[in-house]
């Protein structure tokens, strides 16, 4: 139900006058274009945009860090960085892929991703496939990676499978980070 009135905003906000013309002509034909309109927004884009206020997910103090580029210590800035990286999600990655958040644990920094795909089934896509993907585009000299091998921490990419509800980790080591 979310999800439809996110799709709904989403073609108010777009094509408002078209709508709100439409409605003036008939009330029966705004409602059918807008139900017309919404159908295709849900067939053609599977995640709605939801504006977001960063106010409501950040602290004042947490926005000035974000904004100012403060120096903090290597745990505050991972826990900042990920919550950070959650608000900025859902983000999608590829046409199957939707990056959902991100986390700290005790031992890891943790992306969560998404597969939506009828087409490809829990264990078909060759995780060491993507490890090395990943490993070929991590940026070493990042400030992000500095940090999580400065914690001690695996980087680990998450990829939950819509279809089936089982999630495949894909880690990177501190060792394996550090060598890059």
């Amino acid at each position: 139900m979310r999800n439809l009135f996110f799709h709904i905003v989403r073609v108010l906000r777009k094509f408002g006058l078209l709508m709100f013309l439409a409605f003036v002509v008939s009330p029966i034909s705004g409602i059918v274009a807008l139900v017309i309109a919404t159908v295709i927004s849900m067939v053609f884009f599977n995640d709605p945009v939801e504006e977001k206020n960063p106010e409501d997910y950040f602290t004042e103090e947490e926005l000035k860090k974000i904004e100012s580029d403060e120096e903090m210590d290597d745990e505050e800035y991972l826990t900042l960085l990920a919550k950070y990286e959650s608000y900025k999600c859902p983000v999608k990655v590829d046409e199957i892929t939707t990056w959902t958040s991100s986390e700290v644990t005790k031992d890891s920094y943790i992306c969560n991703y998404e597969i939506n795909d009828k087409n490809h089934k829990y264990g078909e896509i060759d995780m060491d496939v993507v490890k090395s993907n990943i490993l070929a585009n991590v940026n070493k000299d990042g400030a992000n990676v500095q940090r999580i091998t400065a914690t001690n921490r695996n980087m680990v990419y998450r990829y939950w499978n819509h279809q089936t509800g089982s999630y495949e980790d894909v880690v990177l080591s501190t060792d394996e980070l550090k060598e890059l």
